[in-house]
């Protein structure tokens, strides 16, 4: 009997093709060899792969009935779809240990080991492997176009980070997965400006997602479609009997290719599309986009609209102050052609008195008279072109101012002035004459202030406005204030009967009542919608008070609307214009403005 221990086991070895007798020394050693090769086989179990964080078992081939159902990848241990050479190339060695007929004393033809030679030889070789990965099996379905919103992150990310193995430039993650390398190339991915950013979730930035979609714009597939189009066309280029059929063959398998490619371009691009119209975020965004290009359309409408107002409203206010400062021009030409009119009439009404009264003391005779009519011709010729309107009167009066009480006294009077007039010297008789006219214009006047200073008087629509910018101009707390504001208004309007202190200050007082009650109308309209008979009766009281819009007030609306800008808030933009014209609300500034426009459209 032979013993076991007495054989020893070689880590390599082969078993014989030759039939042994079940008897005799051979026999016994070929039962031992296949004893050891068993144990060999069971100490190399094959180990779990993880791909993707998931636990994948390789393959007993042994026990596969059909060896060609089995992939190159699962031949090799499960290795990944995208693993490099160097990962090949060691699976390979791995899986020789199990399936070497070194190791299974299986023969070097056995279908197992061949398979995994084969699965190799062509994972090895980037040209084959390209070939191989494109025709092997592969779910080209993409999502459909009514996808539920919900399902839309996990199918799509999964859809493209399937087909992500098929790019030419390599990613870091399709879906948002971490990254793996490489595909048929073999190379490295990530880590360059050709990498696909994630395809993310409900919270990516949106820059991203254009990132990825911009990507996937520019993807470009390294599948080869030959043996697809090969098995399709069921040529076999290599079977061909000659080379013009082999030429042939090889241009039809081409011919179909190129339709395969097409489609597969096609299909990515439809893929992308889906993705694109179904993204929350891009809808989302572009409704963002929408609103906010209705926003700023209608902030910049709003303001063109303002603007265009604002320059109607200055045009409008410009044309009316033009045609004031013409009606005003045409009425003091009116009024100085009518006064030059009276006092010519009047000129020469005293001339003639003059002339005659001094004719007939001449006629009279007398010392100091003058020495021959051309004489007396002379001097009062003389004294008419040169003495004025107020003058001629005196010399008159000198002469009696009568013609049947012509005072002969006066003529040594007019000798007199003629010569201090014609050496251009000063006549005390003429002095005194206009010291008296002086007082009396003086004592005319003082009689009318007081007579206007008794009796009340309205205010004008100018001295409101005027009344207004010396209030805003002179500002509480200086000295003498009201006698400023009142000088203010005198010095720029010229009244005739100036304003006091007193009557600045009490129609302050009462624009200010007006002022206050308006605004409390407004306010009460604004939360009832009615107004009640009191503040009714107020209303019409503001009604019938002279608070207008004047000419300064106008002018002050058209200074605020361009001080204070549109682009400012509305509500506090009227209340500062209101501020800056003092004497109106701001809904009678808003409403002023509201009007201007509107007759600007209807003279349009």
């Amino acid at each position: 009997m032979v013993h076991c221990e007495c054989i020893a086991p070689l880590p390599t070895f082969s078993v014989e093709s030759t039939v042994v007798s079940p008897t005799g020394l051979h026999y016994i050693t070929s039962l031992v060899k296949e004893s050891l090769a068993k144990k060999v086989f069971a100490s190399q179990k094959p180990k779990e792969v993880v791909d993707d964080g998931k636990k994948k078992k390789t393959v007993d081939l042994f026990s596969v009935p059909k060896l060609e159902d089995v992939s190159y990848y699962d031949c090799l241990g499960g290795i990944p779809f995208n693993s490099t050479p160097d990962e090949v190339k060691a699976a390979y060695h791995k899986a020789c240990l199990l399936y070497h007929p070194d190791k299974t004393g299986r023969g070097e033809e056995d279908r197992v080991f061949l398979r995994v030679k084969a699965a190799f030889d062509t994972l090895s070789n980037a040209d084959k492997k390209r070939t191989y990965d494109s025709s092997a099996n592969f779910d080209d379905s993409i999502p459909p176009e009514d996808l539920p919103e919900r399902k839309f992150y996990k199918v799509f990310g999964d859809c493209f980070e399937r087909n992500m193995r098929f790019a030419v430039t390599k990613n870091t993650a399709g879906s948002g997965k971490k990254g793996r390398r490489g595909g048929s190339t073999g190379k490295k991915g990530g880590g360059d400006d050709n990498t696909c950013p994630p395809f993310g979730d409900d919270d990516t930035p949106i820059e991203e997602v254009e990132k990825f979609y911009s990507w996937w714009i520019r993807f470009e597939s390294w599948r080869d479609f030959t043996l697809k189009a090969s098995k399709k066309c069921d040529h076999d280029p290599d079977a061909a009997e000659g080379r013009e059929e082999k030429r042939w063959m090889m241009k039809e398998i081409e011919r179909e290719a190129k339709k395969m490619k097409a489609a597969e371009v096609k299909r990515i691009t439809t893929l992308m599309d889906r993705a694109r119209a179904q993204d929350p975020r891009l809808r989302r965004h572009k409704e963002a986009m929408a609103n906010e290009k209705a926003r700023v359309a209608a902030e910049k409408e709003r303001q063109e609209r303002e603007e265009r107002e604002a320059q109607e409203n200055a045009e409008a206010i410009k044309a009316q102050e033009e045609a004031d400062a013409e009606e005003e021009r045409k009425t003091k030409a009116k009024n100085l052609k009518e006064k030059k009119e009276k006092d010519k009439k009047l000129l020469r009404k005293a001339k003639v008195l003059f002339r005659k009264l001094a004719m007939l003391a001449f006629e009279m005779g007398g010392d100091g008279n003058w020495e021959s009519l051309e004489v007396q011709n002379e001097e009062v010729e003389f004294l008419a072109d040169k003495l004025t309107i107020d003058q001629i009167p005196a010399l008159s009066a000198a002469l009696g101012n009568k013609e049947d009480t012509v005072d002969f006294g006066g003529v040594k009077m007019v000798r007199e002035v003629y010569e201090s007039v014609k050496k251009g010297a000063d006549n005390n008789f003429l002095k005194a004459e206009e010291e008296k006219i002086r007082k009396r214009k003086e004592a005319e006047e003082a009689e009318m202030l007081e007579k206007a200073r008794k009796a009340p008087r309205e205010w004008s629509k100018a001295e409101q406005a005027s009344l207004a910018k010396a209030v805003k101009k002179y500002k509480e707390g200086g000295g003498g204030r009201w006698d400023l504001i009142a000088n203010f208004i005198n010095a720029n309007l010229a009244l005739p009967i100036p304003r006091g202190k007193e009557e600045c200050i009490s129609e302050f007082n009462r624009l200010s009542e007006l002022r206050k009650a308006a605004e409390a109308a407004d306010k009460e309209k604004a939360s009832t919608g009615k107004a009640s008979p009191s503040e009714k009766k107020e209303e019409e009281k503001v009604v019938k008070d002279p608070n207008a819009w004047s000419d300064d007030e106008i002018k002050d609306l058209q200074d605020a609307l361009k001080k204070f800008s549109s682009k400012m808030e509305k509500n506090e933009r009227w209340n500062k214009i209101a501020g800056f014209v003092a004497t109106k609300t701001k809904k009678q500034c808003v409403d002023k403005f509201k009007e201007l426009r509107s007759k600007i459209k209807g003279k349009k």
